[in-house]
């Protein structure tokens, strides 16, 4: 379901290498954010978050990924903010 959520939001799944697997920890809060309000204003973002941050666990992101993920950090932090 969750991979049906990053495509829904545009994202390129094709970014990990053949073989390799996205797992994520269903009990996870964000998770089921997101898995509870699959229409919410900002699960895009969160998706999108939430997949950066498990491809940095594996190596550093490419410039432009990065680029994005900072952005979109700030995004959420002004959100937070608010």
């Amino acid at each position: 379901d969750m991979m049906k959520m990053y495509a829904m939001n545009g994202m390129d799944m094709g970014m990990n290498k053949e073989g390799e697997t996205l797992i994520l920890n269903a009990n996870n809060k964000l998770v089921e954010y997101v898995l509870e309000h699959q229409d919410g204003e900002n699960v895009g973002l969160i998706c999108e978050q939430l997949y950066d941050l498990a491809l940095l666990q594996q190596a550093p992101l490419q410039p432009d990924a990065m680029t994005k993920f900072i952005a979109r950090s700030n995004k959420i932090m002004m959100l937070l903010a608010q």
